[in-house]
């Protein structure tokens, strides 16, 4: 059961990585534009970040294995709303962060914390997004809590492998007028997610 559990997962995982990153590609991207960094810092970054998925992952992997008989979508709905709601919120706080210059209540709010990577991480694990509703399903069909963690384990590492593929945005992030590019867009998306979650919570 352990390898046909963390197959299926990776399978899984490899067959809608790129759909998994295109749903959060607004958040991710928009985060790693925001300021200038160095090779390491983007590569430091994006190894949080999947630390981040790997505990939302384990974490919805166990719930389903404890609760299969019980969950309804609707339920994963809710969840995935309060946390688009809660990382639209954070993606706004760290853009308005990094702005260089602010400007009245702005002067009042502190650079965020090298922890938020892990942060967005853990929040964008929970995306409900198709793929990630299909390992819930199935992680119900298996009606293992261990299979459930493992099918989830493998599920991260198959979409990892793809946000390998945002590494090289970070460079663009040494150019002012790309960073200036992705903090206007991660206002945008920011109040797009909160949107799409407050819907999601609403039913």
């Amino acid at each position: 059961m352990v390898i046909e559990a963390i197959g299926s997962g990776i399978l899984l995982g490899l067959s809608t990585g790129l759909f998994c990153l295109a749903s959060c590609a607004p958040i991710i991207v928009s985060f790693m534009l925001g300021e200038e960094r160095e090779h390491r810092q983007n590569i430091r970054i994006i190894i949080e970040i999947a630390c981040g998925r790997l505990g939302a992952y384990l974490l919805i992997g166990l719930l389903t294995g404890l609760f299969a008989a019980e969950l309804e979508g609707e339920l994963f709905h809710r969840i995935g709303g309060v946390a688009l709601i809660l990382v639209s919120l954070l993606l706004l706080y760290s853009t308005i962060s990094m702005i260089p210059f602010r400007f009245g209540f702005c002067r009042c709010i502190p650079k965020v914390k090298s922890q938020t990577p892990l942060l967005f991480g853990f929040l964008t694990g929970i995306n409900v997004c198709p793929p990630f509703l299909l390992a819930i399903s199935y992680a119900i069909a298996i009606s293992s809590i261990i299979g459930s963690v493992l099918l989830f384990l493998g599920f991260f590492l198959g979409t990892s492998i793809y946000l390998l593929l945002l590494i090289p945005v970070g460079f663009a992030g040494r150019f002012e007028n790309a960073r200036i590019v992705g903090r206007i867009t991660a206002v945008l998306s920011s109040l797009l997610f909160l949107l799409i979650g407050i819907g999601y919570v609403a039913g």
